[in-house]
């Protein structure tokens, strides 16, 4: 349970890192959360995550977000991101968006042994506009030694 609490340790900190990033965003710029949950195809594991959506230029996003995946065999993978995409201009009730960036990876080799590695993140997904939230299906390759596919759905509020 102690490489647990290192783990949700580095996730928090990594949190306070990202906030900034988004609070830091001028002041016309739009700011939305999110969480979301899926799985890491690759290490079967399933994860909760948490985000950030701030818009930098027209159709541009910045996505700072964090991720926690719980593995079978107790060695989590916490992943913390800087994502940037793209949102195409759809005349729909839905838009879709691709993109890319950058990944700290921090995954539990043996408990109280972590092995942190960068990685980069190919991304690309389709949301619904409502009027007070918008859920997503997102799908992600973390390009990495130890190389990663995501399925995630989410809410942005």
């Amino acid at each position: 349970m102690n490489g647990r609490r290192s783990i949700l340790r580095r996730w928090l900190l990594a949190a306070l890192v990202l906030a900034p990033a988004a609070i830091a965003a001028p002041a016309r710029a739009s700011t939305v959360f999110g969480v979301r949950t899926g799985v890491y195809t690759d290490a079967g594991a399933g994860f909760v995550g948490a985000e950030a959506v701030t818009s930098i230029a027209q159709a541009w996003f910045f996505n700072p977000n964090l991720e926690y995946a719980f593995t079978n065999n107790d060695r989590d993978v916490v992943t913390v991101n800087g994502d940037f995409h793209y949102d195409f201009i759809l005349d729909r009730p839905y838009y879709v968006w691709a993109g890319a960036g950058p990944a700290v990876i921090v995954r539990e080799i043996l408990p109280g042994d972590h092995r942190t590695e960068l990685g980069l993140n190919l991304v690309g997904g389709i949301g619904w506009k409502t009027q007070k939230v918008t859920p997503y299906v997102q799908g992600k390759v973390t390009v990495a030694d130890d190389p990663e596919a995501v399925l995630a759905v989410g809410v942005r509020f």
